[in-house]
């Protein structure tokens, strides 16, 4: 707690002293212009992913956050992963300057396999490892209409991996960009971003196609060899032919080269990784009478991962692979109008995942998983309404998973609404924990149980008056038993490792989101996270020997979440054209899932931008600064090992441009 303060207090001057005086200057214009009920929408705006079904914000049976174009925009972040920073409760750092982790509620670990990634309701997680290669999806970030991040678990309306929570990313549609735009970034410690849009959209076929490249040099220490560069192309067309149907095409590449290693270990000396990712995704959307519509998707994606260390002789005891990941899934689902305070959504789907690595596994594998999902929204009356659905799953791995939801909304008024639910959601266990093969490494004997959630939460969403300010409280209780964690070998130096489901962990506490709204593009968003963790062993070791350092990673699962954390996003229109925004993000002490401890970490980020021209019309455009860490605050690393610890995230700049043809 006294490291929020403080760091709230040292930058009271720089963004909480000047929101609060635009606060109490606005509130007198505000009281003049009403909120009317669009306003109220834009608040509380409707939201896709929590349900399947498109609902209020107030409706909906999970807590959300929604991150939109003006918050991406003014955020100043070059990548995906770093808008997570954007939702109460979630934890973003890296492993070194390229490879994310975004973690949310104890799922703060370099692998965080416990919350579903969408894009456009494709699945980014990939085998072995069912993670997500944040670096490495395919879209570019001008690319994003806006994200929604269901904050608890969904599975049953997502399944697998939605444990802790659901992150759905949905792109611009096909006829969102007309014309042509060219954007750059040059900055400090290697930035240079260029990327090349072109839409166009006509009574038959719309098309918007991106050509970007993306580059820096990490964090510019001599320890580590992080630099990185990758090149992307994205394309996403619509057909919409006379009649109630509609085919929505989207083809995606991305090729990369990370710098890897770590000065002076042997087992881990510098070198590359070359890694390719593609998908392909087809999606027929017909509309019915009464708003019932039917839609059938199908989607391929793929990746191919190389690690330059398999052809070194120098490469020591890296435990270095080629791992080619692919994934296809198929999906039906329809929507139903029941009646007026009546409707449900129902679908199947099936999904193959198939892996192959000869220096991870002995054979490739190929898992085979079928569902079938329902989702019932019943208007109980004008004030109440029930959420209910599940999803059963065969998850190819020799087990059914049924994965139920209930929760009840309660309008207090028209602007005030209460919400209390509960679900069950499961997490697979990756083709890593239950194949892996790596000679003198790690050996699984297979056989996991699935890890298993049950979560309880209430919430509450409002608006205060006429005034242009939301809140948004959620206190949760979440109870996550089976944990799979690695299990040394009854040999003496515990090697080689298997995975074992060892603990079980509670995680608890609220988050809260306050917005305020006084005039177009200009509002404040502040973020606040209190978070509580407890676990305790409930498998058995293979190795007795092992158990004192287990205990000791149960000893520290209070601080692998966070205490307090948040943020405050500002963005002010000045006029003429000229925007501003600033950015605080706080992370309380916390230590990683076998990571080293990280002290209280504060940074504060600005953007000031000049508009030209008329807006999208040719010649228009944008000239913007950024600084990131802009005070050189101790903002660190996720680091695994003593080398790596302290590694701070040093002040940077860039000049970005934005010019539309």
């Amino acid at each position: 707690m006294n490291g929020f303060k403080y760091g709230l207090g040292q930058y009271a001057v720089s963004i909480v002293l000047p929101a609060c005086f635009t606060l109490s200057a606005s509130l007198s214009q505000a009281a003049q212009d009403a909120v009317t009920e669009q306003s109220y929408l834009e608040d509380f705006p409707v939201v896709l992913s929590a349900s399947r079904l498109s609902q209020p914000l107030s409706e909906a049976p999970n807590a959300m956050t929604v991150i939109d174009r003006n918050m991406i925009k003014a955020s100043g972040f070059r990548t995906i992963s770093d808008l997570f920073m954007l939702v109460p409760g979630m934890y973003v750092g890296n492993v070194n300057g390229h490879t994310p982790v975004v973690g949310y509620h104890g799922s703060t670990e370099e692998f965080s396999r416990r919350m579903q990634v969408l894009i456009d309701g494709r699945s980014v997680y990939l085998p072995p490892l069912s993670t997500v290669d944040w670096e490495d999806i395919p879209l570019n970030i001008d690319d994003i209409e806006r994200i929604e991040v269901v904050r608890g678990p969904a599975a049953a309306s997502f399944g697998a991996n939605s444990l802790q929570g659901v992150i759905n990313i949905i792109t611009r549609d096909a006829a969102s960009v007309i014309g042509a735009s060219l954007s750059l970034a040059k900055g400090s410690e290697g930035v240079a971003d260029a990327a090349v849009h072109y839409g166009k959209a006509d009574e038959l076929l719309d098309y918007r196609l991106t050509v970007a490249h993306r580059a820096d040099s990490g964090y510019g220490t001599p320890i580590l060899n992080d630099a990185k560069f990758t090149n992307q192309a994205n394309l996403r067309a619509n057909l919409h032919p006379i009649g109630a149907n509609s085919f929505d095409l989207q083809l995606g590449y991305s090729d990369s080269t990370r710098g890897m290693g770590i000065y002076p270990k042997p087992d881990d000396i510098f070198r590359n990784i070359h890694v390719n990712s593609g998908f392909q995704q087809l999606t027929w959307l017909h509309a019915l009478q009464n708003g019932d519509e039917v839609k059938l998707q199908f989607y391929h994606i793929n990746q191919n991962h190389v690690d330059d260390a398999l052809a070194s002789p120098n490469a020591g005891g890296i435990v270095a692979a080629q791992t080619v990941s692919d994934r296809q899934d198929i999906e039906l689902q329809h929507i139903l109008q029941l009646g007026k305070s009546h409707r449900m959504v129902w679908g199947m789907g099936a999904r193959t995942d198939y892996a192959d690595s000869k220096e991870m596994l002995v054979i490739p594998y190929t898992f085979k998983e079928s569902r079938i999902f329902a989702h019932d929204e019943w208007k109980l009356s004008a004030d109440a309404m029930i959420n209910v659905g599940a999803m059963v799953e065969d998850v190819g791995m020799g087990h059914t998973n049924t994965s139920p939801r209930l929760a009840l909304n309660y309008h207090l008024t028209p602007q005030h609404t209460l919400r209390a639910g509960t679900s069950v959601a499961y997490r697979t266990p990756s083709i890593y924990e239950e194949k892996v093969n790596i000679t003198g490494a790690y050996v699984s004997m297979g056989g996991l149980r699935h890890e298993k959630t049950l979560s309880k939460e209430i919430g509450y969403l409002g608006e205060i008056g006429s005034t242009g300010i939301s809140l948004d409280v959620r206190a949760y209780d979440d109870l996550v038993s089976d944990i799979i964690f690695a299990d040394p070998a009854l040999t003496v130096s515990g090697w080689p490792f298997g995975f074992a489901n060892l603990y079980s962990a509670n995680y608890h506490g609220y988050e809260s989101t306050l917005k305020y709204h006084w005039r177009e593009g200009s509002n404040i968003i502040v973020n606040f996270s209190r978070q509580f963790s407890s676990c305790e062993i409930t498998g058995s070791v293979t190795n007795p020997g092992y158990i004192p350092y287990l205990q000791q990673d149960i000893n520290d699962c209070p601080v692998s979440v966070p205490d307090y954390s948040g943020s405050i996003l500002l963005t002010q229109q000045l006029g003429n054209g000229l925007q501003m925004s600033a950015g605080y993000y706080h992370m309380g002490r916390i230590k990683m899932i076998a990571g080293i401890p990280q002290s209280v970490m504060n940074r504060v980020d600005f953007r000031i931008a000049q508009l030209f021209g008329k807006v999208t019309q040719p010649g228009s455009g944008e000239v913007a600064l950024v600084v990131q860490n802009a005070f050189q605050d101790d903002y660190s690393k996720y680091s695994l090992t003593v080398e790596t610890n302290n590694i701070q995230f040093n002040r940077r700049a860039y000049i970005g441009a934005v010019i539309n043809f």
